[in-house]
Order: structure tokens, then C-alpha cells, then sequence
């Protein structure tokens, strides 16, 4: 598994980006990017994908002469998408970076800002969303607010590899019991930094 995390630039430096890439990635990925209607998202969307398609080079993935505009991909019946049969990606972007993963195994990445203390005290939100146990566990913590962020972005990143969607009902309780059968084995690698938090799970049979 490769992955990457890049903060998110200041505004002129995010124009001159959205500049430069629109003509270069697949028209797909250029219409996807166009119906984002302020220019976070525009970059978030084509810098994603011009990191993606570093790293697969990079890591030998797909040839080095592969153009940026030749990087297509499919989407599953769940909307999963992958490069091939045994290229698997991830992306994901917040308002303070931008995250992406490879691998020749299913992989999930989330990278989610550091919630508010004010997110965390609603009760409501906490109980759709953690367990009594984690809840526990981000009470307990010397800094709850990135206590909560590691959590969310575990499930976050454990849902997109499975492809599934996320589920209100099963989200507390999803990382003990993963909407998998037969279970497989999930490996976790959570880090931050003061602004945001970052998982990329891969599932190894």
C-alpha cells in the first residue's frame, strides 16, 4: 500500500492549479470537476487525481509514459472505483487536505479536519456515530476532539473500501463488526497533524 497526504494551498496557488490540469485529465474527470461550483472543490478534484496518478508511476502501478489524460478507471455496481482488476484507489479531500491511496488489494482513505469541541457534545450525533465503548474512549482522551476524528476517519475509510455506503444503523458499531463475511483481516494506519486526521485501511484475506 502507497499513499499520500498533501495539504490544501492558499487560493492563487489553488487557481493556478485548476488552470493547469483542467486540460490535461481525462474529460471525465474535467466534467466531474466542473460541476463543483467554488474552486476548493475544482481543486481538490483535479489535484486528486494528478497525485494518483504520480503515485501509481511512481510505485511502478502504470507505465511512467502513461499520460495524466490516459488514467481511466471503472466503477463497480456500488460506485467502487478501480483501476483494473488488481489496481485498487482511494481519494479523499477535506477543507485542509487531500489524501490518496493504491494498492493491488482493496483500500479505503479518509482524511477528515479536526471536529469542533461543539460537534462532540451533541449527545444525538455521538450516539449515531460511536459506540458506548468509543465513546468512552474519546470522553477519556487527552485531546477528545482528535480522539473522535481518528475514530471517524477509521469507519470513514473501512466504508470506502468495502464499497458498501455508510449505513447509520451499523456505523457505531463498524469497527467491530465489518459488513464482511468470510472475515478478513484489516490492517490500520492512522496519523495527523494539528489541523487533520488520516486512516487508509487495506483488507489482506
Amino acid at each position: 500500500m502507497f499513499y499520500v497526504v498533501e495539504n490544501i494551498p492558499d487560493e492563487q496557488s489553488m487557481q493556478a492549479v485548476v488552470a493547469e490540469l483542467l486540460p490535461l485529465v481525462p474529460f471525465d474527470r474535467r466534467e466531474q470537476a466542473l460541476r463543483y461550483k467554488h474552486l476548493h472543490g475544482q481543486y481538490c478534484c483535479l489535484r486528486a487525481w494528478q497525485l494518483l496518478h504520480s503515485l501509481l508511476r511512481e510505485n511502478n502501478f502504470i507505465p511512467a509514459s502513461l499520460p495524466l489524460a490516459d488514467l481511466t478507471y471503472t466503477v463497480d455496481d456500488y460506485g467502487k472505483p478501480s483501476l483494473s482488476a488488481a489496481v485498487f484507489f482511494s481519494i479523499s479531500h477535506t477543507k485542509t487536505a487531500i489524501a490518496v491511496a493504491i494498492d493491488h488489494a482493496p483500500v479505503g482513505i479518509d482524511v477528515e479536519t479536526i471536529v469542533s469541541p461543539a460537534r462532540i457534545s451533541d449527545r444525538h450525533f455521538l450516539d449515531r456515530t460511536m459506540s458506548p465503548a468509543e465513546q468512552q474512549q474519546i470522553a477519556a482522551a487527552d485531546n477528545p476532539c482528535l480522539a473522535f476524528t481518528e475514530l471517524w476517519t477509521r469507519k470513514e475509510a473501512l466504508v470506502k473500501l468495502l464499497g458498501t455506503g455508510i449505513d447509520m444503523s451499523t456505523l457505531p458499531t463498524l469497527l467491530d463488526n465489518p459488513l464482511t463475511a468470510p472475515q478478513p483481516t484489516y490492517s490500520f494506519l492512522t496519523t495527523h497533524t494539528p489541523a487533520y486526521a488520516c486512516t487508509v485501511v487495506t483488507q489482506y484475506a
